[in-house]
């Protein structure tokens, strides 16, 4: 059963390097410094809920405004931007991949379905138990007694999901167990193609989020955005960038290159991150940059974030020897 959360890659290097000797000291503190940010990371995103849920129920009792509501939502949200795009983990395994957002959204599903709601209330599921819902119910224009209608049920399902999600990874005969195994009869390439294919899996998941609302000069989507409705679109852009540069330095892979003497390589992703950290505009809004002149400011965005995404899945496999192999990063 474990075996089918592998991405083919690994399942194909595993399969040719079952002799291969127990995993080293460095591969060991890989795996253990990825499993610890992904556990905090977990433990984050059920906190942000947990609060969010708390603030919820506050401001239906009267007890706190809106607008602290959608300020807890946007830190519940920005600890779900952490999680985004993993794949071959706990997120999968547990079959929460869209239990916290739908999108892309195309045809507006989360609004339909939370109008229906408010009309005709009823079981709620689907995109109807999502962040996207719970934005949908803050932001549009309702009153308290039609936001309190589903909001209370909406963040306890959202609270259960994430305490799903944490189990998941702190439990030691799943995910842990996995890369223990990978490990131990792979070595270093099998267990390198799964954390280095999550990274890539996460930067493809950004940049899916620049590209749908940029589309073109003449045509930008701005109601691709993933945050339309609250304008917070570019802000959580922002985290997901920072949390994949938090997974490069703290889950193991900086450490790892260290140990490897990959000096020049570190250097060249410190600066890529950097430099596309800096030349993302300012603001919550996407929808502002996607404007006239302003979005020029974009696409010089998008020259860095490109020159990044060069440096984590092409540099970064050639420089250790590996190769995520084909659809290796596809799916998301």
């Amino acid at each position: 059963m474990m075996l089918r959360l592998l991405p083919l890659a690994a399942l194909s290097l595993l399969a040719a390097c079952q002799s291969q000797p127990p995993a080293n000291p460095a591969l060991s503190q890989l795996t253990g410094a990825h499993l610890k940010l992904m556990r905090q990371q977990a433990d984050e995103l059920a906190y942000g809920l947990t609060r969010l849920q708390q603030s919820g129920r506050d401001y239906c009792a009267g007890e706190q405004t809106l607008s602290a509501v959608q300020q807890q939502w946007q830190q519940a949200f920005a600890a779900w931007t952490a999680h985004q795009g993993q794949s071959g983990g706990p997120l999968d395994a547990a079959g929460l991949s869209y239990a916290f957002q739908l999108w892309p959204d195309k045809k507006d599903t989360t609004g339909r379905q939370l109008a229906s709601q408010l009309n005709r209330p009823g079981q709620l599921k689907g995109a109807s138990i999502t962040l996207g819902a719970v934005e949908y119910l803050l932001y549009e224009d309702l009153t308290q007694a039609q936001r309190c209608r589903l909001l209370p049920r909406v963040n306890d399902q959202l609270v259960a999901n994430s305490e799903r999600l944490q189990l998941a990874w702190n439990n030691p005969s799943h995910y842990q167990q996995q890369l223990e195994q990978m490990s131990v009869q792979g070595g270093e390439k099998v267990v390198l193609v799964q954390i280095l294919g999550q990274l890539a899996h996460r930067f493809d998941r950004i940049e899916k989020k620049l590209d749908l609302p940029l589309n073109t000069v003449e045509h930008p989507r701005p109601l691709f955005a993933e945050a339309w409705r609250s304008e917070q679109s570019l802000h959580f852009m922002r985290t997901s960038l920072q949390s994949l540069q938090r997974e490069y330095q703290q889950g193991g892979i900086r450490a790892y290159l260290e140990q490897s003497r990959q000096t020049a390589l570190i250097a060249e992703l410190d600066d890529a991150f950097a430099d596309t950290l800096a030349h993302l505009p300012e603001g919550d809004s996407l929808a502002h940059w996607l404007q006239g002149d302003n979005y020029a400011a974009l696409l010089r965005f998008k020259l860095s974030f490109d020159r990044l995404g060069s440096k984590l899945k092409l540099r970064l496999h050639e420089a250790l020897g590996i190769s995520l192999g084909f659809n290796a990063t596809d799916g998301d």
